[in-house]
């Protein structure tokens, strides 16, 4: 079993990176519009985990993240079931 932890910025950054250093002057860089790089509304990546029978939590807030993690870990070596740790994290 695995404990899965998701950085969710609700954004593609790569591809945002990826366009902004390698068409400098095109069209997304000069109207700031990145196509296909925001992920709002985000999925519900917990529900997904525990629509499969998993252990899923979404985190918001940072000092609730070590209790969240430590809830996964046991949840994986204890229970032999995965588990998914949704941590919302700031846009870029």
């Amino acid at each position: 079993m695995v404990l899965f932890v998701i950085f969710n910025n609700r954004a593609w950054n790569a591809v945002k990176r990826a366009v902004t250093s390698h068409a400098r002057d095109g069209w997304a860089v000069r109207t700031g519009t990145m196509p296909f790089t925001e992920l709002d509304p985000a999925p519900d990546y917990e529900m997904v985990c525990q629509a499969s029978g998993g252990h899923g939590e979404r985190v918001e807030d940072p000092a609730a993240l070590p209790g969240a993690l430590a809830r996964g870990l046991r949840v994986v070596r204890d229970e032999k079931r995965q588990a998914l740790v949704n941590v919302i994290c700031k846009k870029p």
